[in-house]
């Protein structure tokens, strides 16, 4: 059986460096960037696999630490960069799924998306884990 699937973004800004690729990614600037979350589940007794409410809220507070702040000290890394900032919002989302599927519900996260507003994408992936709810 395919399964659905269901996404949704936030915008967060932040000032970062990324001091080992030199140039203007090692001077302070920042991004505003597009981070998107889906997951994939089959459909529940209300006909959804997640309410996009729901999982917006969840995006919201994992995201919230990381908005306008410096990454680089947030994240506690020379090299602050959109890779490292979805696999934060990931391994938060990875928390806050996994109480959920307590509740009854067979969600897989798919992966997690950083977008700046020119284009450029990070994301972050694990195929291996899977939210059985009992």
């Amino acid at each position: 059986m395919m399964p659905f699937g269901v996404c949704v973004s936030v915008w967060i800004s932040a000032a970062l460096r990324v001091e080992s690729l030199g140039g203007s990614a090692a001077a302070l600037h920042g991004h505003d960037y597009r981070v998107r979350v889906c997951v994939e589940g089959p459909l529940g007794a209300d006909n959804t696999v997640i309410d996009h409410y729901v999982l917006e809220r969840f995006l919201g507070e994992c995201v919230r630490s990381l908005d306008h702040v410096y990454l680089n000290e947030v994240l506690g890394v020379k090299d602050a960069t959109a890779e490292l900032l979805v696999r934060e919002v990931y391994k938060c989302l990875d928390s806050k799924l996994s109480k959920l599927a307590s509740t009854s519900h067979d969600l897989q996260l798919v992966f997690v998306e950083a977008c700046t507003a020119t284009g450029y994408c990070s994301y972050y992936r694990n195929d291996v884990r899977f939210y059985a709810g009992e």
